[in-house]
């Protein structure tokens, strides 16, 4: 340890003299390794980190290949399930101890008002042993039981984050009434602190149980969707086990696989295909944020930064061997008076260590500003925090880094003989060919890792740019999308209509609205109804009708969003429902 303390002092006064070196080194480094930093914290969070609860290793999803024909699912068809699959399932309890099912209750979000404030926030609908199995326990009040998702009651649980953001954690919320859709439910608990949910990619606000009514519904969808549901035809729940200790993944596959693919035909419509291929269910670990798309990306992007780093570490070793040939004299002076090659390891590796540690510190506060700010720009609605495994990886690059640091000037110490360094001069010790060659090969590496990082990031911007700047065929400007829910009152289709058109005809004389109209699927809300078109007069024999999105809207839709229409015209209040059928195809569309 005096040594060690020794060393320690030692190098503090040799970097103090070269303040301009050592601050050139510290952030050189801090940039270097803060970026890594960053993007490894937001890959973290993205596929490493797991959900927290207990045992978070023996959490899977279930996912699916495959779909009985007669059915219909709603959003990825490999993640959602029928009702009769998910009771039979979880009836297995030789493989799990628990099995959850879960769906949101809004694809963009479900309106929420408490008191005369409405928000839109992320909800779900679950099981009743949604947080049981999970392991999850209430900060305040209680969660849901079975009872509740049998007798559908009227009752949610929010999430520590809502609670601390709309309430301030005031304890006076349980028992309270707010509305969800316009539908009352009580509050009857807060979930941990640290429990977001386990809807794939989304924070979620608050949870009530399931439930069985045409207003408010899975997904946000019709009430014809929620009774297919209950019978089995809509595929729209997903689903979260606790596989059994000592039970493997693959012995849980080879129980369940013949029991949810009976299940998985229970209230399908018409006879089964016996050339149709069975539907077949596998699993996915629950970490990180699945379904988020974004896994390719974030590894590209960290190859880029892991690029940044190896230039920012070179640059520093480059400096502390220039720096250290003008220490030459020094070195030799001490190998001549007994300082081995180890002893002079230790001094360069105690001068590597401080640098990086300044760095690693300061690259560490930069990368909690910049991931945050990586979160906030790509719209990530889930904390990037970095945890113990982000600082882990911080030390490790960091001790790689000073042990880099430290062997790099080490060789051209201790190359010269002592005698020889005494009686040359500093600037003039240990130059050869050799050297000047490697000098040059590393500045030629250096220059072209530049080159590549410089290219890819004008391909970045430019790509970014088109993006900004890509002609949506609308005019966003002055436009304002939003969604309303038709009040408890309204009952039928009929009723919704007339509501939906007694509003529009309100909006289009409120001041400063030019136009107004309706839309089935909002814009941006990242949904669309999905079908095939058969068009009169084409032979399909030996074709496969064609996939195509569809969208049902209002009068002037088109006008109200400023796109052009080639031929034809806009739809008008004369297309009422009984008059008759009429659409509007895009270009794309007409040319197929």
């Amino acid at each position: 340890m005096g040594t060690l303390l020794q060393d320690l002092r030692y190098g503090t006064r040799m970097l103090a003299k070269s303040p301009g070196f050592t601050a050139v080194a510290i952030l050189t480094l801090a940039l270097g390794m803060g970026a890594n930093t960053a993007i490894f914290s937001v890959m973290n969070t993205v596929m490493l980190r797991f959900l927290p609860v207990p045992d978070p290793e023996r959490l899977v999803y279930l996912r699916l290949e495959g779909r009985p024909s007669g059915t219909w699912e709603t959003g990825d068809d490999s993640q959602t399930f029928n009702l009769p699959s998910f009771e039979q399932l979880r009836n297995q309890r030789q493989v799990f101890t628990d099995l959850m099912a879960f769906a949101p209750l809004g694809v963009s979000g479900v309106t929420v008002r408490f008191g005369d404030e409405p928000a839109v926030l992320n909800g779900d609908m679950v099981s009743g042993n949604f947080f049981s199995g999970l392991g999850v326990r209430p900060a305040r009040g209680r969660t849901f039981t079975l009872e509740d998702e049998t007798q559908h009651t009227q009752v949610a649980v929010l999430s520590f984050a809502y609670w601390t953001r709309r309430f301030a954690r005031d304890p006076s919320v349980l028992g309270k009434t707010l509305y969800v859709r316009g539908i009352p439910f009580t509050v009857v608990g807060v979930a941990e602190r640290d429990f977001w949910g386990v809807e794939p990619g989304t924070r979620t606000d608050l949870w009530v149980p399931l439930q069985n009514r045409p207003d408010l519904t899975a997904w946000g969808n019709s009430a014809e969707d929620n009774r297919a549901l209950w019978s089995g035809l809509w595929w729209s729940l997903m689903m979260v086990g606790r596989l059994r200790p000592g039970v493997t993944r693959a012995q849980a596959l080879a129980q369940l696989t013949p029991v949810f693919q009976r299940a998985a035909y229970v209230g399908s419509i018409g006879t089964r295909d016996p050339n149709e291929r069975p539907p077949q269910i596998y699993f996915t670990s629950a970490r990180g944020i699945e379904g988020g798309g974004k896994d390719e990306g974030l590894m590209k992007l960290m190859a880029m930064v892991g690029l940044v780093l190896v230039i920012a570490c070179v640059n520093v070793a480059m400096l502390l061997v220039a720096r250290n040939t003008a220490r030459q004299r020094e070195f030799s002076l001490r190998m001549a008076l007994g300082a081995g090659r180890g002893r002079l390891f230790r001094q360069l590796l105690t001068e590597s260590l401080l640098l990086v540690a300044g760095g690693a510190a300061l690259g560490w506060i930069f990368a909690r500003w910049s991931s945050d700010m990586l979160a906030r720009w790509s719209r990530l609605d889930f904390s990037v925090t970095p945890d113990g495994t982000v600082l882990f990886f911080t030390l490790a690059i960091s001790l790689l880094a000073a042990l880099a640091f430290g062997l790099a000037p080490l060789l051209h110490a201790v190359r010269v003989p002592p005698g020889l360094a005494l009686k040359t001069s500093a600037a003039t010790a240990g130059r050869d060919r050799s050297k000047v060659r490697a000098g040059q090969v590393v500045v030629a590496l250096q220059m072209a890792l530049c080159l590549v990082l410089l290219v890819s990031a004008g391909l970045l911007a430019r790509t970014l740019r088109n993006l900004e700047m890509a002609d949506l065929g609308l005019q966003t400007s002055g436009l304002l999308v939003f969604g309303v829910t038709p009040p408890q009152s309204v009952h039928s289709d009929q009723e919704a209509i007339q509501f939906f058109q007694s509003l529009t005809d309100r909006l289009r004389v409120v001041p400063g609205v030019e136009s107004a109209t309706l839309m089935q699927n909002r814009i941006g809300g990242g949904w669309s109804n999905n079908t095939h078109a058969i068009v009169d007069g084409v032979s399909m024999k030996g074709r496969k009708p064609s996939s195509m999105r569809w969208n049902a809207v209002g009068p002037d839709y088109f006008h109200v969003l400023e796109t052009p229409i080639l031929m034809g015209r806009d739809f008008t209040d004369a297309d009422a429902a009984t008059a008759p059928k009429v659409a509007i195809i895009n270009q794309t569309f007409a040319k197929s």
